[in-house]
């Protein structure tokens, strides 16, 4: 094996080995699995070479398994190929795209594809539509640009807070230099109107993306039914 081919098979057989442990999966356990899934007919051992994936031997190198049991064996984690030879950092190559195209973070991108997509046959399954329509609506919403900096701003805050906060005590003091109130007073004011305009532009984009009758409609639309 080359040095590429070695870095390969050292990930796949750690991640490999991560999936069956995250799924509480023995050698046994995940040939049981695929023979009933897919009904092939692999035996323990098969397993074990799986997992010692590019070991020397005295009779050579454990080379890879065949590409249509590697398909099988991703198909199973619900991954792709590429992520369990280190083609790729993420799950699958679609998560990658997606994370390079919104610059969203992995666990982002799977959290809002887990809320949104639930598993098949769920309570919630019947609701997918619903789920994308909602954050569909609060995303394409002419104000969600507005929500999104008054959020940035409290982002920024918090940040410097965190990393320097010298800094923050400083910008603190700035903005309450005018102030008659005692500091601490002060302080908790302007921490509230930063929550507080991100809050109210929440509920403003709310209101206008998802919009219900006023009393007055309310009142004519039950007056017409009557």
């Amino acid at each position: 094996m080359d040095d590429i081919s070695e870095e390969r098979a050292a990930c796949w057989r750690q991640r490999l080995h991560q999936c069956m442990s995250d799924r509480g999966l023995t050698q046994l356990g995940l040939v049981s699995a695929l023979n009933k899934q897919y009904l092939t007919k692999f035996h323990q051992k098969d397993v074990s070479r799986w997992l010692n994936t590019g070991s020397k031997t005295a009779t050579g190198t454990i080379g890879f398994p065949k590409y249509e049991t590697m398909l099988i064996i991703a198909d199973f984690f619900n991954v792709d190929v590429g992520y369990l030879t280190g083609e790729t950092s993420e799950s699958t190559f679609d998560l990658t795209k997606a994370c390079a195209y919104t610059g969203l973070a992995p666990t982002s991108v799977l959290a809002i594809r887990k809320w949104i997509k639930a598993p098949g046959g769920s309570p919630d399954d019947a609701l997918h539509d619903y789920r994308a329509a909602t954050l569909n609506g609060m995303l394409s919403s002419n104000q969600f640009s507005e929500l999104a900096a008054k959020m940035l701003t409290v982002y920024e805050m918090s940040e410097i807070w965190r990393t320097n906060p010298e800094r923050f005590s400083g910008l603190m003091g700035s903005l309450a230099a005018s102030s008659d109130l005692p500091d601490d007073l002060t302080f908790q004011l302007i921490i509230s109107a930063f929550y507080g305009m991100a809050s109210e532009t929440f509920s403003s984009l709310l209101r206008n993306a998802f919009p219900t009758p006023s009393e007055t409609e309310f009142a004519r639309s039950q007056h017409a039914e009557a």
